[in-house]
């Protein structure tokens, strides 16, 4: 079944621009029907598979490394 924009944020409880975004930005694959710039639809695998991509778990998830501390620059003047 092929979503549209919409139900897809409904079931992912964002809104379409944050989907359109995820669109454009390649995390989401989708189809475009229609001619022209067509009509966005999402499959419920590629849907699903975006979601198993994104998961993350908490307890096995190292949190990043602290960045070095910059040095202090003694020549210039602020």
């Amino acid at each position: 079944m092929l979503l549209s924009v919409q139900q897809v944020a409904d079931r992912l409880q964002v809104s379409p621009s944050c989907v359109y975004q995820l669109i454009d930005s390649g995390k989401l694959s989708h189809h475009r029907i229609g001619v022209a710039r067509g009509t966005i639809r999402v499959s419920e695998d590629d849907l699903t598979t975006y979601l198993e991509d994104s998961r993350t778990e908490s307890a096995n998830e190292k949190l990043p490394e602290p960045r070095p501390k910059r040095a202090k620059l003694k020549h210039l003047k602020i």
